[in-house]
């Protein structure tokens, strides 16, 4: 492969993540060679593996990461489809019912791939490890980076099961997800940890595979149902996936979680406040059990606030933030992170690790005050308030409302969730105007599927 400026001889990642795969994606271009460390052997066909614990249950790629796969791999559509990924516009092929309506589909640029977690891992590994420069090893531990006496990294000791080894680096990049011991080592070895911002949400989600059938959900490929505080703390997914297979998952957040046998599932659905999740569901075929998945809380690792770090070595991914998942942000917040560590890398290795984690808390700044945000509308949420929190939500609020009737609305907000604009976006004067003027109509929402129907903006 051809280099654009080759600055290290050989950098490694750990952890084979998407985050993982996609930051050695970029340092092929900058390093004669990568290696990928991952504990996990890679499975023949894609399934769930044990390092990725969450993988049975859907993954959202927003549009934002979704470019970012088209930036990065050429023609790498013809590969998900192959996958049997299914794409759509997120806001016309999808139902998103929200704050106690269906916000109005739309056309819009906002397209984003369907595909199951394993699946789409299997698509991206295949295509980082095509590039001549990068290789992976399986089966390996990683117990600590290796640190010389000028406080620089110089690789890793790991063990892949009969001893301990070292391996030299010019570069060690942590992708190893939520459980990173990085904060550990740092401070074993006289440096400060990052401070840690959490929000403890204490939900659960249960997730169930069924056979898709052509006509569901009114041929949609999405249906999006929204915790809305205070009034209901449940939510549901339905995704379409390979293999003519729906990913549906009940969410319950503050306690308020969905059972795993079948009978308290359906009933759960019957109590969300619209009926179309149960509808599908009741009549489906189940091809999976029912699998529960516990998050607690959203944590953040403030790495931008440092004022001294080892050189030689970075931190990315879930390893630096973890979003409450019914967001859909973490695969696409670590991609646009392997996005501006490229950018970083351009610049040379000088001070890398503080312009890397100054770039990186740009991008999760948005997505977390964005989840944040959301979050804090419920009392029970643990965690530091800010003052902006409850004006935001009642903005946010008018928005989602008046746009159960304006579809610009619907796509200016998709927009900003699919991270492809701004929070201030929704505050130019036009949507402003657009969010004063659906509040003072009275209507009522459509609370079916089938009441709703793409339009055109007025």
């Amino acid at each position: 492969m051809k280099h654009k400026s080759p600055i290290g001889k050989h950098a490694i990642v750990i952890g084979a993540s998407i985050g993982g795969l996609l930051a050695a994606r970029v340092l092929a271009d900058r390093y004669e060679r990568v290696t990928i460390l991952e504990r996990d052997a890679f499975p023949q066909t894609p399934q769930p593996r044990r390092g990725v614990p969450q993988g049975q249950h859907p993954h959202g790629l927003l549009s934002a990461g979704y470019r970012v796969l088209q930036r990065f791999f050429a023609n790498i559509d013809a590969d998900l489809r192959s996958a049997g990924a299914l794409f759509l516009d997120v806001t016309s092929d999808g139902g998103w019912f929200q704050n106690g309506g269906y916000l109005r589909p739309a056309p819009s640029d906002l397209h984003g791939v369907s595909l199951s977690r394993p699946a789409l891992e299997a698509v991206v590994r295949m295509r980082v490890l095509r590039l001549g420069n990068v290789r992976a090893e399986t089966g390996v531990s990683v117990l600590s980076p290796v640190m010389d006496g000028a406080h620089c990294v110089i690789g890793v000791t790991l063990n892949r099961g009969s001893g301990d080894e070292y391996l030299s680096a010019d570069l060690v990049v942590d992708a190893s997800g939520r459980g990173s011991r990085s904060s550990a080592w740092l401070e074993r070895n006289g440096f400060a940890p990052p401070t840690v911002s959490e929000i403890g949400v204490n939900m659960a989600y249960a997730t169930r595979h069924y056979r898709r059938a052509e006509g569901d959900l009114g041929g949609r490929t999405l249906l999006i149902v929204a915790p809305h505080a205070p009034l209901q703390a449940r939510g549901a997914v339905a995704l379409a996936q390979e293999g003519e297979s729906w990913a549906v998952t009940l969410i319950g957040m503050h306690g308020d979680h969905p059972p795993i046998i079948e009978a308290g599932f359906l009933e759960f659905a019957r109590r969300l406040p619209t009926t179309d999740l149960f509808e599908l569901i009741a009549h489906a075929e189940p091809i999976s059990e029912i699998v529960p998945y516990k998050y607690p809380a959203s944590l953040r690792r403030h790495y931008e606030k440092l004022r001294a770090f080892p050189t030689g070595y970075l931190v990315l991914g879930d390893a630096l933030c973890s979003f409450n998942p019914i967001f859909g942000q973490g695969m696409t917040v670590a991609s646009l992170e392997a996005v501006a560590l490229g950018e970083c890398l351009a610049e040379g290795t000088q001070r890398l690790w503080q312009r890397f984690f100054r770039s990186a808390a740009r991008v999760v700044d948005t997505a977390w005050t964005l989840a944040a945000t959301a979050d804090f509308a419920f009392a029970e949420t643990v965690g530091r308030r800010g003052p902006e929190v409850r004006p935001l939500n009642a903005y946010i609020g008018w928005l989602l409302c008046a746009a159960w009737r304006d579809p610009v609305l619907t796509v200016a907000f998709h927009r900003v969730a699919n991270l492809t604009q701004p929070p201030a976006s929704l505050f130019a004067p036009q949507i402003v105007w657009r969010v004063m003027r659906g509040a003072t109509r009275r209507s009522s929402p459509a609370l079916h599927l089938a009441h709703t129907a793409p339009s055109a903006g007025d």
